[in-house]
């Protein structure tokens, strides 16, 4: 294969949003180009859930991950059937408020100037941009200059983005609706004798700097009201997916069984036992990756969260048409238990939604991929 693709993939190993999307990326440039991974420090876990093979690795090169690169771009100059490609960053969230790591932006545009000037493709793929500080916007702006291919995966970090400058910007969507189960879900949960749907609650406790303190009172009381006033129709559980979520999910147990029945789930959900989800109706939750990891398994996605503050999810929601499954922290505890009510009455309606969505997005992630590689 003449294509060769070099991914520096660093991220938030632990983060069951993070491994899916990154496996879910791999699996796309794999189709079109052999791929070298820079694994230094990966645990081993994470390589496993990547599917890593040692030649895609590396760590089992002579040369570290960025020479290796370099070498491969010179070789290529003298040979114009193969090209090297760079994804610059992993997919994600990519927002700051440092000028410090803005000015790593600068410094790593130089990196990006020289790769360009020596025929490397880099690609960005896949990610939210924004807010970021001022240093920040010039630095991205900076480098942007020499990404061949930059796609955000909501609009709102496409209008963020062309108001930089960034005039080469399209939308890729988040590479969690191209995602499929490698295996059938076991049957569904059994709940005994309790006939009443479930509804499982999946929170961080914060979802931007600086959010921490107001937030979570907010939607600690929040939830509170949303069992008490749901207790007759619905079973309530809490469940964490990720493992910085265990301590919140905790506090927001204690506070909820003072005054109504609600279960914790102890083991930590991940892509091996993701199944879980399908022993419930809906999932309450303001992870984006929850939200979508659940709908694979027919659990309705319901965000609650500051709406206006999240953007994240906001941008990918309102671009999939699902508005409506988005509830606001700011309004009255009363006025989201209505809305809530509404959503579960019109659950297939949603559903149908969903599925046209992941259609849409798997026709464009795949031509994207394709155009990427082919043009």
């Amino acid at each position: 294969m003449p294509n060769i693709l070099f991914y520096k993939g660093y991220t938030q190993y632990h983060n069951i949003g993070d491994q899916l999307i990154n496996k879910s990326l791999l699996e796309f440039f794999r189709q079109f180009s052999r791929v070298v991974v820079s694994d230094k420090g990966m645990p081993d876990y994470y390589t496993e859930i990547l599917a890593l093979q040692e030649t895609e690795k590396s760590s089992s090169r002579p040369l570290g991950f960025h020479l290796q690169l370099l070498k491969c771009a010179v070789q290529a100059i003298f040979t114009p059937q193969q090209q090297v490609y760079f994804l610059a960053s992993p997919p994600g969230d990519q927002s700051t408020t440092s000028n410090v790591t803005g000015l790593k932006y600068i410094l790593s545009g130089l990196f990006y100037m020289l790769l360009y000037l020596i025929g490397v493709r880099i690609i960005k793929i896949g990610f939210s941009l924004g807010p970021l500080s001022p240093l920040g916007n010039i630095g991205e702006r900076f480098r942007a200059l020499f990404v061949c291919h930059y796609y955000v995966r909501d609009s709102l970090s496409l209008q963020y983005a062309q108001r930089l400058g960034i005039s080469q910007a399209k939308i890729f969507p988040d590479l969690c609706w191209t995602f499929q189960p490698q295996t059938a879900p076991p049957p569904a949960h059994d709940t005994g004798l309790d006939s009443r749907p479930k509804i499982l609650l999946s929170f961080r406790s914060a979802v931007h700097q600086g959010s921490a303190a107001g937030y979570q009172q907010d939607l600690l009381q929040l939830i509170q009201a949303l069992v008490r006033q749901n207790a007759d129709q619905y079973q309530f559980e809490i469940v964490y997916q990720v493992a910085s979520d265990a301590a919140f999910s905790q506090q927001l147990y204690a506070a909820i069984q003072t005054d109504a029945t609600i279960h914790f789930h102890e083991q930590q959900l991940g892509l091996a036992n993701a199944h879980y989800y399908q022993s419930a109706a809906a999932v309450l939750t303001n992870r984006l990756h929850v939200a979508l990891l659940a709908a694979k398994y027919g659990c309705l996605p319901i965000i609650v969260t500051d709406i206006n503050k999240h953007v994240k999810i906001k941008g990918i929601f309102i671009d999939a048409g699902l508005q409506s499954l988005l509830l606001d922290t700011q309004q009255e505890a009363q006025d989201i238990t209505r809305q809530l009510s509404a959503i579960l009455v019109q659950r297939q309606a949603h559903f149908e939604q969903l599925e046209r969505a992941e259609q849409q997005y798997s026709t464009l992630s795949n031509q994207t991929i394709n155009d990427i590689f082919i043009t």
